[in-house]
């Protein structure tokens, strides 16, 4: 019966796997009628309310979310895969910002997020360099609004997932330079690419010499890659996401595409079952945290039940264990491993995770618990690898896979 069970899930997952090609996907577009850029003054429902106790944190991107005339609900109508309903969204500090929207495969929301970082390197004319990361579709209030925060200077496409609307951003943006992943500009001809990502790809400090990498790129040690380099579909024998993940030291905000998500629970609560998860293992929810709704991620009501089905059946029950039992290929279960403790334990001084699936997760102890989860390993904070080695810009360890 158990085997009977498990080919029907590998099934489905091959199924999802082979069926999710690209062009199964699709933004939907905001009503026309619902895009406009700046505060409705005379509407207070349109304003930001301030009703909930906030960090410091939380209370600069609440202002930075004024200064640039953000209200709720002035993008599009707001719902789990755009909290806000705004066309960008603060999410970190310093200068880490989202674009939220809903992604549709076979009608159902899955959700996306593109990330715009805004360097330390400037123009000529003093304008923020930008970094895109995981591109959206471009419209003209994404356009209006990424012309308030800096110049475009890097576009890139993480994985061979998340890579629909590159040539939008290339073609918009002639200037900027075009990454993608590794092995992707064979796989996508239509974007004139820059370069890539170099197969392998880990930052100073990882336990090696950083990697080579094109004099072009944007400076590693603020932007820092990791390729993981360990995965195979059974299916085909060759890597199916081939994702780099990415760290923002300024910010201490991680990047993720396929690697992490963090679907909502059915009530709409924003991080809502990430305290259910934890608490079922015995495990106390830090108090720097971000496990609830506030302003800039307001709780939404239901979420639809194809998105639920999706997110918590689909990617957590079956996905999840499918990955990293059987796309992660035996020979590299150990420099997985490494890299699950780099990114988690030692290297990464992590605060933020903002994956382009669900909600954003906020507090370092949190975070920690969240990865520590994730990969199924447990870091000793007590001793040198609970110790990060970029807190600032500048042997027989747990079994990963049970």
């Amino acid at each position: 019966m158990m085997k009977s069970v498990f080919a029907i899930a590998i099934t489905l997952i091959h199924t999802l796997i082979t069926s999710c090609s690209i062009d199964a996907f699709q933004l939907q577009p905001p009503q026309t009628s619902n895009i406009i850029l700046a505060v409705n003054k005379d509407n207070n429902d349109n304003n930001i309310p301030e009703v909930y106790p906030l960090s410091r944190k939380k209370l600069m991107l609440v202002n930075e979310a004024k200064r640039l005339d953000i209200s709720k609900g002035s993008y599009s109508s707001i719902g789990w895969s755009n909290r806000l309903g705004s066309v960008i969204t603060p999410a970190a500090i310093p200068g880490v910002y989202t674009v939220d929207r809903p992604f549709y495969w076979n009608k159902i929301d899955v959700g996306c997020r593109c990330t715009i970082i805004q360097l330390s390197s400037e123009t000529t004319d003093g304008s923020k360099e930008l970094l895109i990361h995981s591109p959206v579709g471009l419209d003209l209030p994404l356009i209006d609004a990424v012309i308030k925060l800096g110049t475009v200077a890097h576009v890139i496409s993480p994985n061979y997932e998340h890579v629909k609307y590159a040539y939008q951003w290339a073609n918009q943006y002639p200037n900027a330079k075009i990454w993608g992943c590794p092995g992707l500009s064979e796989k996508e001809t239509n974007v004139k690419w820059t370069g890539e990502v170099p197969y392998g790809a880990r930052p100073k400090g990882y336990g090696q010499d950083e990697t080579q990498h094109d004099n072009e790129m944007w400076d590693w040690e603020e932007v820092q890659p990791i390729h993981i380099d360990i995965e195979s579909n059974p299916f085909t024998g060759n890597a199916f996401f081939n994702e780099v993940i990415y760290y923002h030291v300024p910010s201490r905000t991680l990047l993720t595409t396929d690697l992490y998500w963090n679907y909502p629970r059915g009530d709409g609560v924003t991080n809502g079952q990430l305290v259910d998860e934890l608490q079922a293992e015995g495990i106390t929810i830090p108090t720097d945290n971000d496990s609830s709704s506030w302003e800039l991620a307001p709780e939404v009501g239901e979420i639809p039940l194809g998105s639920k089905l999706w997110g918590k059946v689909g990617m957590d029950k079956l996905f999840y264990p499918f990955y990293m039992n059987l796309m992660v290929k035996k020979d590299r279960r150990g420099e997985f491993e490494k890299i699950a403790r780099y990114i988690t334990c030692s290297g990464w001084e992590i605060e933020t995770i903002i994956p382009a699936h669900g909600d954003i997760v906020r507090g370092k102890e949190l975070c920690r618990q969240v990865l520590e989860k994730h990969f199924n390993i447990q870091c000793d904070i007590t001793s040198e690898e609970g110790l990060a080695s970029t807190a600032s810009y500048g042997a027989g360890p747990p079994e990963l896979f049970n």
